[in-house]
């Protein structure tokens, strides 16, 4: 018995061998290794740059909040830190100029054919309430508010919530990035999975 099996080993390992001649089989498996661990680190990068560019994005919200916060308290009278009273003092000149400008171009526009030429141009519509973001201010009292505030800090008027941003995603195969709604990926061709 010991005899076959001994014959079987024998002849398995030739056959390996024949297939295996130059060790293809073991050169594609290592280069298929290869490729995946290229892949997983392409991946782990695209995921870095997208928690840096998130963290980028939080840096940005926290400093307009920061702005909106002090413009408030200029506002209101009670910031004393002479350097962000003079920095809000330019931001006033600013608004001012824009103001300028604004009736400037009231003025250059010819008036409506609904409307006599003799007759004042009518006030511009006002804008409908958007999500507060950098720079936006309360649509009932006009003081700056802090981005992705439920309500104004003034006044305490709800303001118009904001839309989260669009998830970015990657695909699993190649780690490139893919639009929303992807059904393949643009680099590698392969499916993307859903959910």
């Amino acid at each position: 018995m010991s005899d076959i099996i001994d014959k079987l080993v024998e002849g398995a390992g030739q056959v390996i061998s024949d297939v295996d001649k130059g060790g293809t089989i073991q050169s594609a498996i290592s280069g298929i290794r290869q490729r995946m661990a290229d892949a997983d680190r392409k991946r782990r990068i695209n995921q870095v740059k997208k928690q840096i560019q998130d963290l980028r994005a939080q840096e940005a919200q926290a400093i307009n909040a920061l702005s909106a916060q002090v413009l408030a308290l200029h506002e209101a009278g009670s910031l004393s830190q002479p350097e962000l009273v003079s920095l809000c003092k330019n931001v006033d000149e600013i608004r001012e100029q824009i103001q300028e400008q604004e009736i400037e171009l009231e003025q250059l526009q010819p008036p409506s054919p609904a409307q006599p030429a003799a007759a004042q141009p009518a006030p511009p519509p006002q804008p409908e309430p958007q999500a507060p973001a950098a720079g936006m201010v309360c649509p009932s009292c006009g003081v700056a508010v802090v981005a992705g505030a439920a309500f104004c800090q003034t006044c305490g008027t709800r303001l118009v919530g904001e839309k989260p941003p669009a998830p970015v995603l990657f695909c699993v195969h190649c780690g490139a990035q893919l639009r929303e709604g992807a059904r393949f990926c643009p680099k590698c061709g392969q499916t993307v999975p859903e959910g």
